[in-house]
């Protein structure tokens, strides 16, 4: 896990959010990072979205103001990469603008052009990873596992390096 908990700035995507509320995880973005900034139009994919499970737990987020909202406009900022879509393309150049942040971004085209720009990222299987080692969480291993098991793509590979990287 490349990433560490000194950055000033987390920002985070949809899918990490979606993600670890589902699995009624959410709170660790907070116990890991504290403050995490989402764009407007993250927090309007994941909001009027069709109900699904930890929906509440975002809205729960924001209302705690833990999760900051940012407006940011896309008007004359081109992808380098193909297929980012509007949440993640908010979310890099939010990063672009800032010093000292973290991306917490999963998808393949987002994490491409993430890199493309030389921005810091990370995936939401390290944020339970380094809930574990910060002593939020007492195993890494059944929140990987249910992760994968609510439909989040998460290969063998990336499990078993995050394990190997708490100890487990």
């Amino acid at each position: 896990m490349a990433a560490t908990t000194h950055m000033s700035v987390v920002i985070a995507d949809a899918g990490p959010l979606i993600a670890l509320s589902r699995i009624q995880q959410l709170d660790l973005l907070r116990g890991v990072f504290g403050e995490v900034l989402i764009t407007t139009t993250i927090r309007d994919e994941v909001l009027p979205a069709a109900d699904y499970a930890g929906k509440a737990a975002l809205q729960d987020a924001l209302n705690a103001g833990w999760l900051q909202t940012v407006d940011v406009p896309l008007d004359d900022w081109q992808a380098l990469c193909s297929g980012v879509d509007a949440g993640e393309a908010s979310a890099i150049h939010l990063a672009g603008q800032l010093s000292d942040v973290l991306l917490i971004i999963d998808d393949r085209a987002g994490r491409a052009e993430a890199r493309a720009r030389h921005l810091r990222f990370t995936g939401t299987a390290a944020v339970i990873g380094l809930a574990k080692l910060k002593g939020l969480i007492p195993t890494a291993r059944p929140l990987l596992y249910a992760l994968r098991d609510s439909g989040y793509r998460l290969s063998d590979v990336v499990i078993q390096s995050v394990l190997d990287d708490v100890g487990e």
